[in-house]
This record gives structure tokens, sequence and C-alpha cells, in this order.
């Protein structure tokens, strides 16, 4: 309702603006007949109803639904140039209703600003609230695998998410009683409505694949009786879900898979846009590449740029470049290491590797590392967004379902890099890459970028 009420008094006031602006400012630039304020004040009110008309219809002020900042003010701007074009058809449909097109521009883009500003104050203004712990949920997880408890880091690590985690419930024997991120196991998952009453539970959120879907019906179920909110992460047959189609063949309902969007022109698309954008990066950080090529080589002895073999779309094998943060021979270290991996699956990782240097460690957590790929990216071996590039030898281990993340070109960043990067383990890098296949777009790609730049500059998951 604060929404709404806010949203009233900017667009009217945005019309007030407008309308100084027009008949005083533009006055001397466009003349026109004067008109007095009578002739706009009749119909303002009428003018704001529609306009919050529209942006409750285009989901706006649905708080059930909690998006990102960027989206809202995507919304906010296609919301409101629906309501311009909107009120330009009622001017031409009727011409009773008199507005001065220069003057609905003005408006148009006051209000796109000003309601920007407020969306902006006000996820500041909750974040910060969040953060000092108004508002926040209680969250009971249901899993205490490696998901489970990566999401009960990011809870307590960024306050800001709005959300506490109480507990896990887990049907491993094992690890009831446990702790695992100073968060207790409390039981099985059988006692779920005990423990949501118990301990005041505002949220559940499924953190584990592995319920059958009876058990899961039935959570779900409980948690609409008890008023209690879900959320769920979702395994392969769920991701692919978005491009399902039911078809009928003599009477009979059969499910198809459609192809994935990353094709034809939307590929074409992509592709232009990395080679533009991969170019003018090039051209803009050529001053800091030098930088940290005389801070590399000053550092530890070796090459600037260490190449190594990945295997890019389709299983092509290509060399792709970084700044060397290791020292040199780290590669024929990897068999003594293997032990100290802390990563589980096919990837090898250590959070304090004994092979960085000392500039390694450094740009390594800001992901300085990577920029050298940008080369990789205009040259066509990969793209500014998509999955991780895997070793070969990471790709012999590869199940048949987990080669489908090398159907498109791997990317500088993605879904799992701005998701937690090496605090996730591989299943789930797995299932994030393959969800960024399946819901591919550009908008999410710009999305993925802007996520980029608040996960470096943070170092989440960077090791």
């Amino acid at each position: 309702m604060v929404k709404i009420i806010l949203d009233a008094a900017l667009i009217y006031c945005s019309f007030l603006l407008a309308y100084y602006l027009r008949f005083h400012t533009l006055m001397a630039y466009f003349p026109t007949a004067h008109m007095g304020f009578k002739n706009y004040s009749g119909t303002l009110l009428i003018v704001v109803i529609l306009w919050l008309a529209i942006l409750k219809l285009i989901g706006l002020y649905d708080e059930k639904r909690s998006r990102m900042i960027i989206d809202e003010i995507a919304l906010l701007f296609l919301s409101v140039l629906v309501a311009a074009f909107t009120l330009f058809g009622f001017l031409f449909l009727y011409r009773g209703l008199w507005y001065s097109r220069l003057l609905i521009i003005c408006a148009f883009v006051i209000a796109i600003i000003g309601l920007t500003l407020e969306r902006l104050l006000l996820n500041g203004i909750s974040k910060m609230m969040k953060k000092y712990g108004f508002g926040r949920k209680r969250v009971l997880i249901l899993g205490a695998g490696n998901m489970g408890q990566t999401l009960a880091s990011r809870l307590k690590t960024d306050r800001t998410l709005g959300g506490e985690p109480v507990a896990y419930l887990d049907d491993d024997i094992g690890k009831i009683g446990k702790l695992y991120k100073n968060v207790a196991v409390l039981g099985p998952i059988a006692n779920i409505k005990e423990i949501i009453k118990k301990e005041n539970i505002n949220e559940v959120i499924f953190a584990t694949t592995k319920l059958p879907y009876q058990t899961t019906l039935d959570i779900i179920t409980e948690c609409e009786v008890l008023k209690v909110s879900f959320k769920i992460v979702p395994g392969i047959l769920e991701i692919i879900a978005s491009r399902v189609d039911i078809e009928e063949m003599g009477g009979i309902p059969l499910i198809t898979v459609k192809e994935i969007g990353l094709k034809g022109f939307n590929a074409f698309i992509k592709r232009a846009i990395d080679i533009l954008s991969s170019a003018f990066l090039l051209v803009i950080l050529s001053p800091i590449f030098a930088l940290i090529s005389i801070l590399v080589k000053i550092d530890s002895p070796g090459v600037v740029f260490f190449s190594q073999d990945r295997v890019g779309k389709d299983g092509k094998i290509f060399k792709m470049f970084k700044f060397r943060s290791m020292i040199a021979g780290a590669d024929e270290m990897i068999p003594q290491l293997k032990e100290l991996s802390e990563t589980e699956g096919h990837i090898f990782k250590i959070k304090d590797d004994p092979r960085m240097t000392r500039v390694g460690k450094w740009i390594r957590r800001l992901s300085i590392d990577e920029w050298p790929q940008l080369l990789n990216v205009l040259i066509g071996d990969m793209s500014l967004v998509g999955p991780r590039p895997p070793l070969p030898r990471e790709v012999e281990k590869y199940s048949p379902w987990h080669r489908k993340r090398l159907r498109i070109a791997p990317g500088i960043t993605g879904l799992w890099q701005v998701s937690g990067r090496s605090l996730l383990p591989f299943e789930d890098m797995v299932r994030l890459d393959i969800y960024y296949i399946e819901n591919w777009s550009l908008w999410f790609d710009v999305k993925l970028l802007f996520r980029t730049i608040s996960v470096v500059l943070t170092a989440f998951g960077a090791y």
C-alpha cells in the first residue's frame, strides 16, 4: 500500500513538473497556445489511476513475489512506457481528453526517474532494516547437504537477503544433532510440522532433490495450511519444464521438449554483443593489463599469461588465457595435492592453495586473472556469459547429463559464478549451468553481468 501511495504522488508530481516545463521552460523552443492548468486538473486524477492500474496489471504491486531491483526497474520502465502510449491512444480516440503530447513525454521521463529513485530508496531501506533484524524470515532448510549448507552460509553472510537459517531437517541419521555452518540438524523431515510450530518458522526451503514427490506435495500442503511460505531448489526435470510442450497424437497427450532458445538469430545476437563488448573492454582495460603484467613478472619467475586446455562448445578443445596466479609448474603438483581439494565432484580447488603467488592471491580474489579471456571471447572460443569452461580431465569423468553444459560456448561469468562459485559442489554447478541454458535470454545475460560486478567486489566464493 505504501508503494501505491508513493507512486500516485510521484506520478501526480511528474505531471505538475511536466506542465511547468512545457508551458514555461520549453515555451521559447516549442511555442503553442498556453493552456491553463484547469484544462488538465480535471482529468489528471483519472490519468494517475490509469497509470497505477497498468503498474498493477504488470505485477509491480505483487508483494508475494520477490525480484531483483534490476528486474523491478525494468518492469517499471515497461509499465510507464505502456501507460504513456495508452494515454496517447486515449488522446487520439477521445478528443475531449486534451493533453499536450510534449507534456506527456516530459511526464514520462520525469516519472521514470522519480519512480526509479523511489524504488532504489525503498530497496535500500528494506535491506538496511533486514540487516538489523527487522522483517527477517525464520527459515527452515530441508536437507543438510552441500546445497543446504551453502544456503545457510549465504543467508548468514548476507543479512540483507532477509532470511535467518534456524535449523535443518535431514533424513540422514548421521547428521541429526550436528551443526553445519553453525545451524543444527534438529531431526528427520517427518518432524517438519512440529518444528515449524516450535521454532516459529516463516519460510521452508527445499534444499534437497531426494524427497519423493508424494512427500514433497504433503509438505507443501502442510506449509499452506500453516501459512508458511516455501521455496524449492529445482532438480533437472523441473529445470527443463520451461521447454515442455504438450501435444496430442490420436487422442493421446504426449510431452515433448523444445529445442534450447540459444540458436539461430538469438545465437547471432549473443555473438555480435560478445565481439563488440570484448573489443571495447580490451581497449579500455589495456593500461591495467600492462600494470598487472609488470606486477606478475616482478612477483615470481615465469610467463605473464598462462594458457590451459579447456573444453568448449560441443567438446572442442581450446586454449584459455589467464594472468598467471600460481608458481611455474603448478599443474604438475596436482597429484600431490589432490587429497586437499575442498570441492566435491570433478573440480580441483583449494582455498589456501600453496601454489598461489602473492600477486596471484590478489588478482584471483578480484577475478582479475580472468580478464585475458576477453581474447577468447573476441576470437569465438568463449562468451561473456556462459557455463564455466571445464578441464579435459574433468570432462572425462562426466556422466551423459553433465555433458549438456557443453552445448553452448563457455563464459567468463555465469550463473554458477554469481551463485557461490567455489562454495558450490559440482552437481549444483551443473544444475545451474543447465538452468541457464534452458532459460537463456539477453535480459538474463544482462542481469548476470550486473550481478558479477557485485560478486567480484565482495569476492564471494572466490578462491
